[in-house]
């Protein structure tokens, strides 16, 4: 198969948690929610690790499952739980969250933007990058958007939703809610559009719709059902009470709550290509065919007022000049929902206190509400070519190369998107020092980098590994990889070490790394070695290297 990023910090926990959640399934006839059973399956005591609820790891475990099945692992060593396999869960959920993007933006503005959209989330490195990995990232993602666009679809009318209409998109909301901790940032912006457009009429649907969601959070986790208040405060609580995670941002080193206010916008704008960045602008600025049709047919309808002004139907004409005044406001109100579920995410991580790490991760779920507007934005540019002179011919060209340029750069990318970086970062790293984090997650410690390690050092090897983040991590590189189990190549923590071992392997997360190797953006004394255009994301190094780790 072909090469995919190395194995992340946390994938491992999440493909553990959901085979462990569908063995227990398993065990007891796929009773999940049966109380006299499930609550065996969400017991700490018998392995379940409560840091996040169970859909999205449900999901993992299951694709673990139905891949092993497809395609066995051949190593008679394979541990039971097998990274590769889950990854194939997020790759589904990529899909299906690409197929809601380009349907409902169908609907709303036409083929055109709804195709533009689907390929301009595909075309969002560090979203295809998250679909490559076992992280509840991209499920959480298709979660969310769903939560989203059901709301601006069906809660788009002149009046109030139906408690019907607020019921089933409140079980949507509950599985976003099931998934990830995100979810819990959707009320605030929905509350905030429901009250400003119909004031107390909003207030019956948004109850239904929150007590709705909060039940099938609940009915879904029964690890809740233990000690519902004891539990769900604990849940609260452990976003809050970790332990510190550092970040590398403009050359500095900050603690995961005082990392500079602005972090999440800058981030948001450096990870998205420039050119889908201009064109979300503009499909911001430009109402679509929706709102172009609402206009034209106030138009003509107004000139029939104005000729019939004398007659007995001119009573009947206001009626569907309100409804047409209506269809723009209504198109209007959903935009500034879709703009405020994008940017509400990076507020709430914008406010002084609130720990943000990680890049783009935590409000990664701002990427797919912002493909909407960008593929409108190619939409209305490609009408805009079809009034130039060769239009005919040139608008179809421009929209193909572009969409054939950026599909080559994923390509020379492959498969470390996630550390992607549009120009804008290039330019202002031309001194040669990182600006921002390189490689936050590991991706860098591929397989071709394992192969090129093992060819150079003897069987049996201890390795150090750094920086690592978990006391599991170090262990999880050789129970995750064949290569390095029949070589015989020992992985331990550099940390735990007294004396640092002959060889070392690294991936730079700068925040993370003593200040010599971080600086270090040029080969030095390396056997080998993996790279992103000109950055080293990974590394393998000998002790006249790795003694100077603890220089710090």
């Amino acid at each position: 198969m072909p090469e995919g990023p190395g194995l992340t910090v946390d994938e491992i926990f999440n493909v553990e948690q959901g085979v462990l959640l569908v063995e227990r399934a398993r065990s007891l006839g796929w009773l999940l929610l049966v109380p006299s059973t499930s609550l065996e399956a969400f017991k700490p005591a018998n392995g379940y690790l409560p840091d996040h609820p169970p859909l999205g790891r449900y999901w993992l475990g299951i694709h673990h499952h139905f891949t092993w099945w497809l395609a066995a692992p051949h190593d008679p060593e394979a541990n039971s739980c097998v990274t590769a396999c889950a990854r194939t869960g997020s790759a589904t959920a990529f899909a299906l969250t690409v197929f809601l993007i380009g349907t409902i933006s169908t609907k709303w503005f036409g083929r055109l933007a709804g195709l533009s959209a689907s390929l301009a989330l595909m075309m969002m490195p560090r979203v295809y990058g998250h679909a490559h990995l076992a992280s509840l990232e991209t499920v959480t993602n298709l979660t969310c958007t769903a939560a989203v666009l059901v709301v601006a679809e069906r809660w788009n009318d002149v009046a109030p939703p139906s408690r019907r209409i607020a019921f089933w998109t409140g079980v949507v909301m509950g599985l976003a809610l099931l998934t990830k901790i995100q979810a819990i940032l959707i009320p605030i912006p929905l509350v905030i559009w429901a009250c400003g457009r119909w004031r107390l009429r909003a207030t019956v649907p948004l109850l239904v719709w929150g007590f709705t969601a909060v039940c099938v959070f609940f009915v879904g986790w029964p690890y809740l059902w233990l000690d519902p208040v004891g539990h769900f405060q604990e849940y609260l609580g452990r976003t809050s009470y970790r332990a510190t995670i550092f970040c590398w941002y403009f050359g500095e080193r900050y603690p995961d709550k005082f990392v500079p206010w602005h972090y999440p916008f800058v981030l948001f704008g450096l990870t998205i290509p420039i050119g889908l960045h201009l064109f979300g602008v503009l499909g911001v600025y430009r109402r679509g065919d929706e709102n172009s049709s609402a206009r034209s047919s106030l138009t003509i309808t107004h000139q029939k007022t104005r000729s019939l002004k004398n007659t007995v139907a001119t009573q009947q004409i206001p009626s569907p000049i309100g409804r047409m005044w209506q269809a723009d406001n209504r198109s209007r109100s959903r935009d500034l929902l879709l703009l405020a579920f994008t940017l509400f995410p990076m507020i709430v991580f914008a406010v002084p206190g609130v720990a943000v790490y990680d890049g783009e991760r935590l409000f990664l779920t701002s990427f797919p509400l912002w493909a909407i507007f960008v593929g409108r934005g190619i939409s209305e540019s490609y009408k805009l070519l079809l009034r130039l002179p060769y239009g005919q011919t040139m608008a179809p060209v421009a929209w193909s190369g572009m969409v054939m340029l950026q599909a080559t750069s994923l390509i020379s990318m492959h498969p470390y998107h996630i550390a992607y970086y549009n120009p804008i970062v290039h330019a202002l790293e031309s001194t040669g020092k990182p600006l921002q984090e390189v490689d936050y997650w590991g991706v860098g410690v591929t397989r071709g980098l394992i192969q090129k390690m093992v060819h150079q050092i003897p069987p049996g090897s201890v390795v150090g590994i750094a920086p690592t983040l978990h006391q599991f991590q170090a262990d999880d590189y050789r129970r995750q990889s064949p290569i390095l189990r029949k070589h015989d190549i020992k992985t331990v923590s550099f940390d735990a070490l007294q004396t640092p071992p002959e060889f070392g392997l690294a991936f730079r997360r700068l925040a993370d790394l003593p200040d010599l190797i971080a600086e270090a953006d040029s080969p030095v004394v390396e056997l080998a070695n993996t790279r992103l255009n000109s950055r080293i994301l990974a590394f393998v190094t000998r002790r006249n290297i790795t003694t100077r780790w603890q220089t710090v």
